[in-house]
C-alpha cells in the first residue's frame, strides 16, 4: 500500500510539472523572441531580463494565436531603447509577381571644372542589383578621375541607409584598401570590416565583390564628406569608413544617430526581428552608436567643402 501511495504521489507531482511546462504556442514564440533579444541586444546589460520576462509572458497566457503576440513584441522593442531595432510582421502570401528593381541614380558633376562631386543615395537591395549599384558608383568615379581633379565632395546628406556593402564597395576607390571600421557587440567582441582584392568584407566573410574594382589614376589630395539629419544607419557607416583618413574633412549637420549594426532574425511564422546587435567604430576603434557630428557645422556645406578643397572659393561659381 505504501508503495502504491508513493507511486501515486510521484505521478501527481510529475503531472503538475508537465502541465506547468506545457506552454502555449504564443508563449513559446514570445519566449524565443525574448531569448534572442537577451542573447544579442546591444543593450542587454541594461535590462532586468528575469523581471521583464516574467511580466511579459503573463501577457501571453490568454493569447491564442501568434499574431496576438505582435503588439507585445512592439512593446519589447521599446524596452530595448536602442532606436534602431524593429519588428516586421508576417506578410500575407501573394501571387508571384515579377518586379523590376530600380537602381537609384548617382548624381555626378564637376564644380569649377576641377572638384568632383558625387551624391550617393540610400540603397536597400542585394544580389545583382547591389553589384550594379556599386559598379555605377565606380563608373562615375572613373569618369571624374581626371588630371585636373583637385578633390572630391561625397554627398551623403540624404543617404538614409539600407545595405551598406554596395555603397562601400562603390566608394572603395576613394576610401582605399584595408580596415575601415569595426562592429562591437555588447560583450566588447569586435569584427572588422574593410576592402581588399576587389571585395568588401566583414570578419572572414566577403560581403560583395566586383571583378575589377576601379583604381584611381590620380591620387586625390582632399575628400569632403557632406552629412545631414537624414544621414542614417548605413549612410552613417559610410561616413565612418572615411574617418581617420588624413585628407578627409566633413561638413554639414549632425547625422540621425543610428550608427549601430542590425541583424535580421527569421522567426518561425515568417515574421522577422531586426535587432541592433553592435555599435559601429572607425578604423581607430573609436566607438559611435549615436549621432555623428561633422568637422565643420555648415548650412552651406557644398560651398564650404569646395572652399576647403581649393583653399580659395571662386566668386563666380554657383554650387547647386
Amino acid at each position: 500500500m505504501a508503495i502504491m501511495l508513493y507511486t501515486k504521489k510521484v505521478l501527481i507531482i510529475s503531472l503538475i510539472i508537465l502541465l506547468a511546462s506545457c506552454k502555449s504556442e504564443p508563449e513559446v514564440y514570445l519566449s524565443n523572441v525574448m531569448d534572442i533579444m537577451k542573447d544579442n541586444s546591444i543593450n542587454t546589460k541594461n535590462i532586468d531580463w528575469k523581471s521583464l520576462k516574467s511580466s511579459t509572458l503573463k501577457k501571453a497566457e490568454e493569447k491564442e494565436t501568434i499574431e496576438e503576440i505582435y503588439p507585445i513584441i512592439d512593446e519589447l522593442i521599446v524596452e530595448l531603447n536602442d532606436n534602431h531595432s524593429f519588428f516586421i510582421r508576417k506578410q500575407p502570401k501573394l501571387k508571384s509577381i515579377t518586379t523590376i528593381q530600380t537602381i537609384p541614380e548617382i548624381e555626378a558633376k564637376l564644380f569649377n571644372k576641377n572638384v568632383a562631386y558625387l551624391k550617393v543615395p540610400a540603397f536597400n537591395q542585394s544580389g545583382d542589383a547591389a553589384l550594379e549599384y556599386a559598379s555605377n558608383i565606380q563608373k562615375k568615379i572613373k569618369a571624374l578621375d581626371r588630371p585636373e581633379t583637385k578633390g572630391w565632395v561625397i554627398d551623403l546628406s540624404e543617404n538614409s541607409g539600407g545595405n551598406m556593402w554596395p555603397m562601400y564597395l562603390g566608394l572603395a576607390p576613394l576610401i582605399g584598401e584595408g580596415i575601415s571600421g569595426y562592429f562591437f557587440d555588447w560583450e566588447n567582441n569586435n569584427s572588422e570590416w574593410g576592402f581588399k582584392e576587389n571585395a568588401v568584407y566583414n570578419g572572414s566573410k566577403i560581403k560583395l565583390e566586383l571583378e575589377n574594382s576601379y583604381i584611381l589614376k590620380k591620387e586625390t589630395s582632399k575628400i569632403a564628406i557632406i552629412t545631414g539629419k537624414r544621414t542614417a544607419s548605413s549612410g552613417e557607416a559610410i561616413v565612418i569608413a572615411f574617418k581617420g583618413l588624413p585628407t578627409v574633412k566633413s561638413f554639414g549637420e549632425t547625422t540621425a544617430g543610428l550608427s549601430t549594426g542590425n541583424v535580421v532574425y527569421d522567426l518561425s511564422d515568417g515574421a522577422k526581428l531586426v535587432l541592433t546587435t553592435s555599435i559601429m567604430a572607425d578604423r581607430n576603434k573609436k566607438l559611435y552608436g549615436n549621432q555623428i557630428s561633422p568637422d565643420i557645422i555648415s548650412y552651406r556645406p557644398k560651398i564650404e567643402a569646395v572652399e576647403w578643397i581649393l583653399q580659395k572659393y571662386p566668386p563666380h561659381l554657383t554650387v547647386d
